[in-house]
């Protein structure tokens, strides 16, 4: 996967990261983690 491109601005929304134990809490941190291979595992699994 690709990464992210830097922007050259400021971004308008603050980031942060989702609290809780839930699948889109997981695929939050795997996907700030950049962990790939994970994040695809939980998205074949919410598909299911």
């Amino acid at each position: 996967m690709a990464h992210p491109i830097p922007l050259p601005f400021p971004c308008p929304v603050k980031l942060g990261s989702i609290k809780g134990d839930s699948l889109e809490a997981d695929l939050h941190e795997y996907v700030r983690e950049g962990n790939y291979v994970k994040v695809k595992k939980l998205l074949k699994k919410g598909k299911s």
